[in-house]
């Protein structure tokens, strides 16, 4: 299985949590712009026609709604994907994730670091925003741990370390 990092919008609007409880967000834009499909601030977002996608993958997923102050109908939604164990990945320097274990058939998790969290998405995902033209958020390939595909130390690798067969 091949999997991506998802790396959140960096541009555009500027969203800024006004109020929480567990039925909705209330939030209100600072800045215009573009308005991302996936972002990290104020907390994880992803938009309507995301949200749509994903639930052809997880239609049991819970989302919660994200409406900005004065509309009506949600523009964002927030949600919480499964958690793999910080032992089954591997991290650059930085923090953030270089290669996993995989997850099954799981097509969205995340990975918590003390550094920050990373969003991982297996191939068919990945393929499915490319082909719809997400244009405002980033994909990088990232290695998969385990198995017969995993020839190399790639963490080693990314950190610089010797290019070691295992």
């Amino acid at each position: 299985m091949e999997y991506f990092l998802l790396k959140p919008f960096e541009g555009g609007c500027k969203i800024k949590m006004k109020s929480h409880n567990k039925d909705i967000l209330i939030c209100s834009m600072n800045k215009k712009g573009e308005e991302p499909d996936f972002t990290l601030s104020p907390c994880p977002l992803i938009s309507n026609r995301f949200k749509e996608l994903l639930e052809q993958f997880l239609p049991n997923m819970d989302f919660t709604p994200c409406v900005m102050e004065g509309k009506g109908e949600p523009d964002f939604w927030t949600f919480v994907p499964k958690e793999q164990a910080v032992e089954k990945a591997r991290f650059h320097p930085d923090g953030s994730v270089c290669a996993v274990e995989p997850m099954g058939l799981l097509p969205i998790f995340l990975v918590p670091n003390y550094k920050k969290v990373s969003y991982v998405i297996h191939l068919a995902l990945a393929e499915s925003l490319l082909r719809r033209g997400y244009v405002n958020l980033e994909l990088e390939q990232i290695e998969t741990l385990g198995g017969e595909s995993y020839e190399y130390d790639w963490c080693n690798v990314c950190s610089g370390g010797n290019d070691k067969a295992k």
